[in-house]
C-alpha cells in the first residue's frame, strides 16, 4: 500500500507497465524513482518491449570558438527532442571529443582522430570515453571514419601535409582494436578520385563491410577490412533525372538507395532496395516519399533558380529497422523519419513501411555559422540518464563540482 499522503496510486501491475510503455524514453527515468513498483514496471516494459529503434542525435556547435555546446536526441518512441547543452571543458578526457561521428553498423558514436590519437565515445552523447590510442600513420581532414566489426576504417580526406611516397589521395587505413595496431590498406578505387572527402560521400555499414557512394555521381564500392581490399564496384543510377544520392543499411546484405530528383518543377525522393553482396538494384520499382513530406524538406523549391535546385540533396542515417532523411544543409526544415518492415519482403512487397514527419529543435539551423553532426543509434536509459548527469555537472561553476 502507498503511504498516507502521497500522490501515487496503487495500479495492477499489469495496468502499471501498459502505462509506462506509452511514456517517453526520458520520462522513464523520473517513472522509476516513484516506487518499487513503478521500477519494476520500467523493467518489464523495457524487457518485453525493447527500444530498439534508432535515436537521431544532432551535436550542434553554434560556432569553432563557442564556450558551449548542444546535443539534440530524437526519441522516435514519443517523437520528443531531448536538448542539452554542454559547456566546452578544456580539462578532462572528455573535452578530446570532437562534434563528429563515428558510424557503426549497430549504432554511431564520438570520436576524435589526429595524427597522435584515436579517441572514441562510449556512448552516441560522448558522457565517456571507451578507447584511447594511438593515431594514424597519415594525417588527413574531412575523412570517412567507420567502425567495422572489430576494425576502425579511415578512408580519404584531405591531406594537410605531403603525402610519402606510396601514398595516395585515396589512401585507406585500418585500426586493428584486437591487436592495437595500423595498416595500410587498398586505397579507394579510381572512380572517386577528387571525390574522396566524406561531405562528398554518403557511407553505411554492416557487420563485415563499408559502403560508400559519391553523391553527385552514383558510384559505390564495398570495403572488406578483414582482406583489406575494395570488392565491387559499380555506378547506380536507376533513375537518371536523381541529382544526389544516399545510402544506409536496411537489413542483411541489403542496402538502402534514396535518391533526390527534380521532376518537373517538383522535387521527388526515391528508394530502391540494393543487394549488399552485388550491389545491383534489386527492384526498379522504388518507393516514394509522401509528397507533404517533401514539400516540408524543400519549401518554396519551384521558386528557386534551376542552380539552386540542383544542389538541393537528402542525406540518410538509419539501422536495419528505419532511420531518418534530411535535408544536411537546411536541418532547420525536419527531418523525416522511416520505418523498414522487419518481414522478409516478396519482390513487389514496399519496404518502407511508414513514413512520419518530426520538426526540429527551434534552435537548430538558426545560425549561418554552426556545425552540425548527425548520428543513429539505438540508446538505452542509463545512457539518457548519464548524458542528462554529466550535463548538469558540466554547467556548474567549477568550483560547485
Amino acid at each position: 500500500m502507498n503511504q498516507p499522503g502521497t500522490i501515487c496510486p496503487d495500479l495492477p501491475a499489469d495496468i502499471l507497465e501498459a502505462v509506462v510503455t506509452t511514456l517517453p524514453t526520458i520520462d522513464l527515468l523520473s517513472a522509476s524513482c516513484v516506487s518499487h513498483n513503478w521500477l519494476h514496471a520500467v523493467r518489464s516494459s523495457l524487457h518485453t518491449r525493447p527500444r530498439l529503434f534508432p535515436w537521431l542525435i544532432l551535436r550542434r556547435l553554434p560556432h569553432p570558438s563557442a564556450s558551449t555546446h548542444s546535443i539534440h536526441a530524437l526519441d522516435p518512441n514519443s517523437h520528443t527532442w531531448l536538448s542539452v547543452p554542454f559547456r566546452n571543458n578544456s580539462i578532462g578526457k572528455q573535452s578530446l571529443l570532437t562534434s563528429y561521428f563515428l558510424l557503426g553498423s549497430t549504432r554511431d558514436l564520438l570520436y576524435t582522430l589526429t595524427l597522435s590519437q584515436l579517441v572514441i565515445s562510449k556512448d552516441p552523447f560522448g558522457s565517456s570515453i571507451k578507447m584511447e590510442t594511438k593515431g594514424p600513420k597519415v594525417w588527413r581532414q574531412d575523412p570517412v571514419v567507420a567502425e567495422v566489426g572489430q576494425w576502425v576504417v579511415v578512408v580519404g580526406g584531405l591531406f594537410v601535409i605531403d603525402l610519402d611516397e606510396g601514398e595516395e589521395e585515396g589512401a585507406v587505413e585500418i585500426y586493428n582494436k584486437q591487436t592495437d595496431t595500423w595498416e595500410l590498406a587498398e586505397s579507394i578505387p579510381t572512380m572517386f578520385e577528387g571525390y574522396t572527402y566524406a561531405t562528398l560521400l554518403s557511407v553505411a555499414v554492416s557487420d563485415n563491410r563499408l559502403y560508400v557512394i559519391e553523391k553527385n555521381t552514383g558510384w559505390v564500392s564495398q570495403f572488406d577490412p578483414e582482406s583489406k581490399k575494395w570488392e565491387q564496384t559499380r555506378q547506380l543510377r536507376p533513375d537518371s533525372s536523381v541529382l544526389k544520392w544516399s545510402i544506409a543499411i536496411a537489413g542483411k546484405e541489403r542496402l538502402l538507395l534514396v535518391g533526390a530528383g527534380r521532376e518537373g518543377e517538383v522535387m521527388k525522393v526515391r528508394t530502391w532496395d540494393v543487394d549488399g553482396d552485388t550491389l545491383q538494384v534489386i527492384s526498379n520499382n522504388p518507393e516514394e516519399m509522401p509528397v507533404e513530406m517533401v514539400d516540408r524538406l524543400f519549401p518554396n523549391f519551384d521558386c528557386l533558380h534551376e542552380d539552386m535546385q540542383a544542389v538541393c540533396s537528402v542525406e540518410v542515417r538509419g539501422t536495419e529497422r528505419g532511420g531518418y532523411m534530411f535535408d544536411p544543409a537546411n536541418m532547420k526544415n525536419g527531418v523525416v523519419m522511416y520505418q523498414l518492415s522487419m518481414e522478409e519482403k516478396e519482390k513487389e512487397e514496399r519496404r518502407v513501411w511508414r513514413w512520419e514527419w518530426v520538426p526540429s529543435p527551434a534552435t537548430v539551423g538558426c545560425d549561418m555559422m554552426e556545425r552540425i553532426s548527425v548520428g543513429c543509434s539505438p540508446v538505452t536509459l542509463h545512457e539518457v540518464a548519464r548524458c542528462l548527469l554529466k550535463a548538469k555537472s558540466n554547467l556548474l561553476p567549477r568550483r560547485l563540482q
